[in-house]
């Protein structure tokens, strides 16, 4: 997380946006790169790989180094001929005493897909290319084409931070950098001995569930002394809502963090506010309607919806806590400013303002965001109050399996220790359930422990539930832009779903299988012998079809392999029981795809799921 530094404290800020939450940039730096192209980086490269990243781990040397392993799975390689895998030896790293900061390194996270630009170290091992330059994010982009993103916080002279393609651009360039000559390739140690070499102090991050603000990370010392941490408030209140609706939004929100078991930190809202704009100037204050303009107002209910953040004092002080063997700064105050504008808008109602409330007190006691990734595999981050996009689902002021593990760690209370025997509340102890409540990167209440293929991990928490996983992978594909519409929720009725996939051309289209799980068992899943689908008529000015006597799947082509999907199912059995996630998957063929939708409460006919 960025800071800027303000009277010798920073303040960090976090942006939250409609549909997704933005990061604000450091304005102090210590790299600053020269621009390089595509073309450059490839051929300055010794390799070049696509792949996912399956592990991180930081290693301390004997030597006093300070390296963060992290291991590819490798797709291709058009430059190198690597294959399997292969571990980068990344200068710098956190381990539990120490750490080593070098800015404008890449940041890797667990799941990702990325292509990187590999160049051998000086012990032969593997790392970026120009550290973050040789770092691109893949992600399906609009038409089904995937898209390469590179984004480093620094300055770029003569380019900019964030560099945007689609992925066959990306791989057009590299193939021709290639073609036209230059120095071959050094060859790379694909496994540096510390992976394996004993004795070495270790540290695998956290980076694949919840993560903490900023770095070093920064959390509130009053939670050790027993004292509550209190924001002076705004007593006009949303202009919207007036002033009893943001009240009571404020006051839910701090009870969630509040009341989680396990947890020590108090939240308490004080008086009213000095009105300030966002400065270190020892005030923890919640202001609202943007008074002092430092935010762009919305435009047709879409833009940023809130900024809050953090200040700590300065990086030299030696005001800090160590905490489960990570060491953390101490914050001075915690600051929120919400936008005007958004009170014509249908989603502005007090349970929403409650959501968005508790996900930016979350920054202001240091919590980051769960996970980034719009095609975030793991549906306990995406369900998550910390995930960096709104929900807005009726969930208001409530906190998920991951938000309560991050806080847990951030402030455990020893006087209330938490047993872990049914972390999620789901009647399934931790050690026979398989969407175990003490894993946070799983932890979803699972009642009906469905495992569609079988691997031990229950479809409610399985980014992959129709596949098991192979050779460390999985094997399904996301779908974008998901939604059900439950037509009837008094008992058993219809269900709509909509979404977006990539199918290639030549892909068998012949199958196709539908399946959504709830924590109370299988919603729709049209494998059932009783109701198998059926392909009907051919492939139809780009439409396939597919039919049965309780569904119907309808997929129609786009462009450049794109499908829309609907799916219209009968007869559902949803029960009476809450269902806040729902794991979505659809087969065509070979080809799996998967997402999770966010459900509200329930307590009426008619509701609609999002992913």
């Amino acid at each position: 997380m960025g800071t800027e530094e303000d009277v010798g404290r920073g303040i960090g800020l976090a942006v939250v946006a409609f549909v997704a939450l933005g990061i604000a940039a450091p304005a102090g730096h210590a790299t600053t790169f020269v621009a390089m192209s595509e073309r450059t980086l490839a051929r300055a490269a010794d390799a070049i790989v696509v792949g996912r990243i399956t592990h991180v781990e930081t290693v301390g040397g004997r030597d006093g180094a300070i390296d963060t392993l992290v291991t590819v799975h490798v797709e291709s390689s058009p430059k190198g001929a690597i294959d399997g895998e292969i571990v980068l030896k990344q200068p710098g790293g956190e381990l539990a005493e120490r750490g080593l900061v070098i800015p404008g390194s890449p940041v890797f996270t667990v799941g990702e897909r990325d292509l990187l630009f590999l160049s051998a170290g000086h012990d032969g091992t593997a790392r970026t290319t120009a550290l973050g330059l040789g770092q691109f994010h893949l992600a399906p982009g609009a038409g089904g084409d995937d898209v390469a993103e590179r984004s480093v916080a620094e300055p770029v002279i003569g380019g900019s931070p964030v560099r945007r393609l689609k992925l066959r651009r990306l791989m057009r360039t590299i193939a021709k950098a290639i073609a036209s000559g230059g120095s071959a390739g050094a060859p790379l140690v694909r496994i540096p001995a510390e992976v394996t070499a004993p004795g070495l102090e270790r540290l695998s991050p956290t980076v694949e569930r919840y993560t903490f603000m900023d770095n070093p990370s920064a959390r509130w010392h009053e939670a050790d002394l027993g004292e509550p941490v209190v924001y002076g408030v705004d007593a006009a209140g949303d202009p919207a809502l007036g002033q009893e609706a943001s009240f009571a939004a404020l006051d839910a929100a701090f009870a969630a963090w509040t009341n989680v078991s396990g947890a020590s930190i108090v939240l308490q809202r004080g008086g009213s506010a000095q009105l300030a704009p966002l400065l270190c100037d020892g005030a923890s204050q919640i202001l609202f309607g943007d008074p002092f303009d430092e935010m762009p107002k919305p435009q047709n209910c879409s833009g940023v919806l809130a900024l809050g953040g953090y200040c700590t004092k300065g990086r030299g002080t030696t005001e800090t806590d160590i905490v489960n063997g990570v060491r953390f700064r101490r914050i001075a105050e915690g600051n929120i400013t919400f936008n005007a504008g958004f009170g014509p808008c249908g989603f502005w109602t007090q349970t929403n303002l409650a959501e968005v409330a508790t996900h930016e007190i979350g920054h202001t006691i240091g919590l980051g965001h769960s996970s980034e990734r719009d095609d975030e595999p793991s549906p306990a981050l995406k369900d998550a109050t910390m995930y960096y996009r709104a929900h807005f689902d009726g969930r208001g002021a409530g906190v998920r399996p991951d938000d309560v593990a991050a806080l847990r760690f951030l402030y455990p209370d020893p006087s209330n220790p938490v047993g872990s025997e049914d972390a999620d509340g789901d009647g399934i102890a931790d050690d026979k359930d398989n969407c175990p409540g003490d894993d946070p990167a799983m932890g979803l209440a699972n009642t009906a422990q469905t495992d569609t293929d079988g691997d031990g991990e229950g479809d409610l928490c399985d980014p992959c539930p129709l596949v098991p996983m192979t050779g460390g992978q999985q094997n399904c594909q996301p779908i974008q832009d998901s939604e059900a519409r439950v037509l009837d929720g008094t008992g058993r009725g219809a269900l709509v779903w909509r979404g977006a996939i990539g199918l290639p051309d030549g892909v068998d289209v012949e199958t196709a299988r539908v399946v959504l799980t709830s924590g109370g068992g299988v919603l729709v899943d049209t494998a059932n012998p009783a109701s198998t689908l059926r392909r009907v008529g051919g492939r139809l000015r780009g439409r396939l079809l597919y039919r049965s006597t309780s569904a119907r799947i309808v997929l129609r082509r786009g462009r450049h392999g794109a499908y829309s999907v609907r799916v219209v199912a009968r007869n559902v059995a949803l029960g009476s029981d809450a269902m806040p996630v729902v794991s979505a998957s659809l087969q065509v063929g070979a080809q799996t795809f998967t997402t999770s939708l966010s459900c509200p409460p329930r307590g009426r006919r008619r509701f609609t799921c999002r992913g």
